[in-house]
C-alpha cells in the first residue's frame, strides 16, 4: 500500500512589515495543511498573542483563559481537514487545495450562528424599530461587547453568568459607572431574548445576572433658580435661543425631543364648562414613548413661544441640537449665579462616590424635565398627575418623589406637629 505523506500544523502569523511586534498583540492563528507535496495556507479564525501561544505543541498554552475551548476549535479543525482528505481519498477524487477549501466552507455553513454576526442583523432590524439615538445606544453597547470579545470564541450558550460578569468587570475598567454598565447589559440581554425567539439558541442562563440600576439623588432647579434664569439678561441672540429651549423644558416637563418638533399649531386654547379662565396646552405625541396627551402651557412658556412667532419655520422654539444647548446653557448658568454646591452620586463597582459640584455644571436639556418633575413632588401636586403631564408611568415619577419632597416633609411636620406655646 502506498504511504500517505501528510500532516497539519498550526502556527501565529509574523510579518517582518508589521511595525508593532509586541507578543502581546494578538495574531491570527493559520492552519498549514502538507498532503503529497501540496501545501494549504489558511486562517482558522481564531487570534492569539503570541505569549500565549506554545510554539511546540502549536496550541495555546493551557494557563491562558479560555485556552481548553480554542484548542479544542482548532482540533476540530484538523480532524475536518484530515476527514476530507481521507473521504476524497476513498471516493477516488485527487485532493487539491479548491476541493478541500470548499468541503471547509460546507461545513462552517452547517456550524453553530455567529453570536457577532447575529448581533449585527438584529442592528440592521432595528433600524426601522426604534428613533436614530437609540439606535445608536444599541450600536454603543454592541461595539463595547464586540471588544470585550476580540480573540474569543463566544457564543450563544456561552452568555452564561461568568461571562457576563466578566463583561461587566470589563465595563467598569474602561470607566463606565454602574448605570452605564446596567443598560449595556439590558441592550444585550434584550438581544439574546431576540434570537432565542428567532429559534438561535436555547440559553437561557444569560438571565441570570445583571448590574442592579441604582437611584441616585436628583439634581434640579429650585422654581425661585428658575425664575433666576427667567429674569436673566441674555447677552447675546443664541444665549436666548438657548435660554428659551431650556425654560421651555423646565415649564413643561416636555423632554429635549418633543419641545424640539413642537410647532405653532400644537399650541390650543383649553376651556373647561363653569370655569372662566381660558387657558394653554400643547398636543404632543412623545417620540420616545409614542403616548399622545395635552400639556398644561404656563403663562411663561406661552410668552416664550410668543417670542419666538416670528421665527422661519412652523415650529414653536428656535431649533438648536441638544449638544449646543447643553453646552451653552452650563456658561449662562455661571453668570446667572447658578453656583450652590450640589452633591452629585456616581457609583462604581457597587460603590457610591459622592462629588459635589457648581449646579450650573450639572445644567442640560434633561435637567429641565426632572426640575418640572421635582418641583411638582415638592409642592404636593398629586403623582398620577406629575406621571401624566410628564409621560412618565407612576412607578418611574416615584423615584422624583423619594427625597426630593423631604424639604416639604420636614416643613410640614414642624409646622403642623407643633405644640401650642404656653401662655
Amino acid at each position: 500500500m502506498r504511504e500517505i505523506k501528510k500532516y497539519v500544523r498550526f502556527y501565529i502569523e509574523k510579518r517582518n512589515s508589521w511595525k508593532d511586534q509586541s507578543p502581546l498583540r494578538p495574531r491570527n492563528v493559520v492552519m498549514l495543511f502538507n498532503y503529497n507535496g501540496n501545501r494549504l495556507c489558511t486562517l482558522t479564525g481564531m487570534k492569539i498573542a503570541k505569549c500565549d501561544w506554545d510554539d511546540k505543541k502549536q496550541r495555546v498554552k493551557l494557563n491562558v483563559k479560555r485556552a481548553n475551548e480554542v484548542n479544542s476549535y482548532l482540533n476540530g479543525i484538523e480532524t475536518k481537514v484530515n476527514d476530507i482528505y481521507f473521504s476524497s481519498i476513498a471516493s477516488g477524487i485527487i485532493p487539491d487545495n479548491n476541493h478541500i477549501l470548499k468541503e471547509m466552507s460546507r461545513d462552517k455553513k452547517m456550524a453553530k450562528p455567529s453570536l457577532l454576526a447575529e448581533w449585527k442583523k438584529y442592528l440592521e432590524v432595528q433600524k426601522n424599530r426604534v428613533k436614530a439615538s437609540s439606535l445608536e445606544a444599541l450600536r454603543h453597547s454592541f461595539e463595547h461587547f464586540e471588544r470585550f470579545a476580540k480573540g474569543k470564541r463566544i457564543n450563544f450558550e456561552d452568555i452564561k453568568p461568568g461571562l457576563v460578569s466578566e463583561y461587566a468587570t470589563y465595563l467598569q475598567k474602561i470607566g463606565h459607572a454602574d448605570n452605564t454598565i446596567h443598560k449595556h447589559i439590558k441592550r444585550m440581554r434584550a438581544f439574546m431574548t431576540y434570537a432565542k425567539k428567532a429559534e438561535l439558541h436555547n440559553n437561557d442562563r444569560y438571565k441570570d445576572f445583571n448590574v442592579s440600576e441604582k437611584v441616585a439623588r436628583i439634581v434640579f432647579l429650585e422654581w425661585e433658580e428658575v425664575k433666576i434664569l427667567l429674569d436673566y439678561k441674555a447677552e447675546t441672540l443664541l444665549e436666548q435661543k438657548v435660554l428659551d429651549n431650556f425654560l421651555f423644558g423646565c415649564l413643561t416637563a416636555m423632554r429635549y425631543s418633543d419641545y424640539h418638533s413642537l410647532k405653532r399649531s400644537d399650541i390650543i386654547e383649553v376651556k373647561f364648562d363653569n370655569i372662566p379662565e381660558v387657558y394653554h396646552g400643547a398636543n404632543v405625541r412623545q417620540i420616545k414613548t409614542d403616548k399622545t396627551g395635552v400639556v398644561p402651557i404656563l403663562p411663561e412658556a406661552l410668552a416664550i413661544i410668543e417670542r419666538n412667532k416670528n421665527e422661519d419655520g412652523d415650529f414653536a422654539l428656535p431649533r438648536l441640537s441638544n449638544q449646543v444647548i447643553n453646552k451653552l446653557i452650563k456658561e449662562i448658568g455661571k453668570k446667572a449665579g447658578i453656583n450652590q454646591k450640589v452633591p452629585v452620586d456616581i457609583y462604581k463597582g457597587g460603590i457610591r462616590i459622592t462629588e459635589h459640584n457648581e449646579k450650573y455644571l450639572e445644567l442640560s436639556c434633561h435637567i429641565g424635565r426632572k426640575t418640572f418633575v421635582s418641583v411638582a413632588a415638592a409642592k404636593g401636586i398629586p403623582i398620577h398627575i406629575v406621571a401624566d403631564i410628564a409621560g412618565h408611568n407612576v412607578k418611574t415619577c416615584m423615584k422624583f418623589y423619594t427625597g426630593v419632597a423631604n424639604k416639604e416633609k420636614f416643613k410640614q411636620v414642624m409646622k403642623e406637629m407643633k405644640f401650642p406655646e404656653k401662655k
